[in-house]
């Protein structure tokens, strides 16, 4: 019975095999089996749309490297004075993070006002346009996304000085298209209960309207119409809904520029009622320093001329 078994089975896997064989593949390795035609035309369109992408710039690595070199441009500051001026570029910054370094002592972080691009928005546009999101940025190289220029209501050319309770419009010194204005957004059913947050917008409305004001209470009344001073502790008012330009220190974002603070407007008031670090700003041009190193640079640039000569 076993020898019949064996020889059963054996019989068996001899068939198998040879059924195997009869169903075997007869092409050779380089043949395309299966669906390969409709393999090989989804391969070819999709390196046809990559070239095309590639040639017009329309990939999303050139996109995102085009919008660093236009935000990233470095700018002009306007010449350090004691006063604000109208139509005159500045930067914006915060009170700053408090840090502690190597030696034990406590330093502060200045904070700059910024614009950015959202990962949305770099699909369709590589400059700054209408809807670009605030923030604070740590990084304080003079560039076009973190430069602003105080205007006029009235839309005034003359580059006269800034006054303190004056209605101000605050423009981004570069755009896309047409001139952007730092705009509170009003409150909607999406952002209702929260912070109003800060956009920039083309159209200078009532929202986009602020008032700079000396930082503490009481000499607010007694510096109302007098100039602005250049670097020094004030308050950023919006006009239409009365909050205080803030930065919001313990809300951080993601950026393509890295983590940033998020701005909005808010008053934050201690147990006094007075307004804290995040409600104050400074408004800067460029440093004396910076002056004195350019003419040292040129003052040696002419003593290597002297001597070639």
């Amino acid at each position: 019975m076993c020898e019949n078994y064996e020889t059963h089975s054996r019989v068996k896997e001899k068939e198998a095999q040879s059924e195997v064989y009869k169903n075997r593949v007869i092409y050779s390795l380089p043949v395309r089996a299966g669906y390969w035609s409709n393999e090989l035309a989804i391969r070819e369109q999709l390196e046809a749309s990559y070239n095309y992408k590639k040639d017009h710039c329309q990939l999303l690595i050139q996109k995102t490297g085009k919008m660093f070199r236009n935000l990233l441009r470095p700018t002009l500051l306007s010449p350090e004075s004691t006063n604000i001026g109208f139509n005159k570029s500045y930067q914006i910054r915060s009170y700053g993070l408090s840090q502690t370094n190597a030696c034990g002592t406590q330093t502060l972080q200045p904070l700059y006002l910024s614009a950015v691009i959202t990962e949305r928005e770099i699909e369709h546009t590589q400059h700054l346009i209408h809807g670009c999101v605030l923030t604070a940025s740590p990084s304080g190289t003079p560039c076009v996304r973190n430069t602003f220029v105080f205007v006029r209501c009235d839309f005034q050319k003359d580059t006269g000085m800034m006054n303190y309770g004056d209605d101000v419009y605050i423009q981004i010194v570069e755009s896309g298209g047409e001139p952007l204005y730092v705009q509170c957004e009003n409150s909607t059913m999406d952002t209702f209960g929260q912070h109003l947050g800060l956009r920039l917008s083309q159209s200078p409305d009532i929202y986009c309207r602020f008032k700079i004001f000396h930082w503490k209470t009481e000499l607010r009344a007694e510096t109302r119409g007098t100039f602005v001073l250049n670097d020094a502790f004030i308050i950023i008012q919006h006009t239409a809904s009365g909050h205080n330009l803030a930065t919001e220190f313990h809300n951080w974002m993601p950026t393509f520029f890295g983590s940033e603070c998020v701005i909005s407007c808010h008053t934050f008031r201690d147990t006094h009622k007075m307004e804290t670090s995040e409600n104050l700003w400074r408004i800067s041009g460029r440093e004396r320093s910076d002056l004195r190193q350019l003419q040292i640079a040129g003052q040696k640039v002419d003593t290597d001329k002297s001597c070639e000569k």
